[in-house]
């Protein structure tokens, strides 16, 4: 199977799980389908669009995409905007989670290793500060499997440890996670235990709070 074709039919799934979302809207009068426009937001983002307005445009002169994304026309940056601002954020973190998993399954790779680290969000702000995530990456198949906002970066550890709590029983063959020091973190050990998982964490001895967790 040729690149593109493996492309196309990830695409594909991905697209199974963003329509699996629910749509708050009434069937009435409905002209864009749901599923449709979120397709059309991850395509503009992968081709860099850096805003709504971009993606629009994106659209505007993709006429043979929208008409195989169920589209009549590029939705409006309104449009975008009050589609997207109904979407449950808890919904699609979940869809994307079973995305990654059964996508990972169907190449082979058996997510057994996750590396915990944060990343500040280029363009991204929130009452004027830059937001920051708190990224897992499947070190077998490098995909992103999760992320979670944190205000700082002394707030990493606690994130991690609620993911952990709430999120890696979904991963079922998942058996390690490696971090660096910031995460020698006696709660965060204890939920990675609590698991029946192991952990690994590069301490630094420039950081004496470290050797005392």
């Amino acid at each position: 199977m040729d690149q593109g074709s493996a492309l196309g039919e990830e695409f594909g799934l991905l697209r199974e799980h963003l329509a699996r979302l629910s749509d708050q809207r009434h069937r009435r009068g409905l002209v864009h389908p749901l599923e449709g426009v979120l397709s059309l937001t991850v395509l503009g983002l992968m081709c860099g669009c850096p805003s709504l307005s971009a993606i629009h445009r994106f659209g505007d002169t993709q006429p043979q995409l929208l008409r195989r994304l169920g589209l009549r026309r590029s939705p409006s940056v309104q449009t975008l905007s009050r589609l997207l601002g109904i979407v449950s954020v808890g919904e699609v973190r979940w869809a994307l989670l079973e995305f990654v998993l059964t996508l990972e399954r169907r190449r082979g790779h058996e997510i057994t290793t996750a590396a915990l680290d944060c990343k500040t969000l280029r363009g991204v702000r929130e009452d004027g500060e830059q937001l920051k995530a708190l990224c897992v990456f499947s070190r077998e198949g490098l995909a992103a499997l999760d992320q979670v906002v944190v205000g700082h970066h002394f707030e990493e550890p606690q994130a991690s440890q609620e993911w952990i709590e709430a999120v890696a029983s979904h991963c079922p063959g998942l058996q390690m996670l490696t971090g660096d020091a910031l995460y020698a973190d006696t709660g965060l050990a204890q939920a990675i235990v609590d698991q029946g998982k192991d952990y690994t964490f590069k301490l630094k001895k420039t950081n004496p709070d470290s050797t005392k967790t």
